[in-house]
């Protein structure tokens, strides 16, 4: 029970919680954004998708790369964390219309800025908390079990949310990452 007593115990379980609950938002809902929200196609979603997923493998050796050479300095972070400030202005004033002004350079945009900060960015922010967790002394699955609980509680919310206001979720999403701020600007990395 000494990880209770830990700082970084509860700063980086929290930065999984509202991380993950970000991407809670993200995912479920994507595919109903798209089509239901935007009227995009099933043929321009496998676009959408295929573009996220081509920028999510050139982002992650790239990502394990300065992962490895940063260590446990947080610039990484604060990158994928002011990337997630801008969720909401991203998908309501850029990606929606892009997507409606032509699909390809909606699709790119789309996937470098999704494929950055999720498929790219859930790796290397785990990586990141493993090393602090060796270094902190505390257990890395502790920690992540605060993401599975984010992801589980925003699946809830954002559901009933969405059928009100899509737009909602997506400053949710944008309030959840200023707390990111706010813990990765507490959290100290070398105790």
């Amino acid at each position: 029970m000494y990880y209770l007593k830990n700082t970084n115990f509860w700063m980086f379980g929290l930065f999984f919680f509202f991380y993950f609950f970000i991407m809670g938002a993200y995912f479920p809902f994507f595919p109903i954004w798209l089509h239901d929200i935007n009227h995009i196609s099933k043929s321009d979603t496998g676009i959408i998708f295929a573009a996220i997923s081509l920028f999510s493998l050139l982002f992650q050796p790239l990502f394990g790369l300065l992962s490895d050479k940063l260590g446990l300095r947080k610039y990484l972070l604060w990158i994928i964390t002011g990337m997630l400030v801008m969720f909401a202005p991203f998908f309501i004033f850029i990606f929606g219309p892009l997507l409606q002004y032509n699909i390809l350079v909606g699709s790119i945009v789309g996937g470098i800025y999704l494929g950055f900060c999720f498929n790219a960015g859930a790796p290397a922010v785990e990586a990141f908390i493993e090393k602090v967790s060796r270094r902190s002394h505390f257990e890395f699955g502790r920690a992540r079990m605060f993401g599975c609980v984010g992801w589980a509680l925003c699946a809830s919310i954002v559901g009933i949310m969405f059928t009100i206001n899509n737009q909602f979720v997506f400053w949710l999403g944008s309030g959840c990452a200023l707390i990111l701020a706010v813990l990765l600007f507490f959290a100290k990395t070398d105790a």
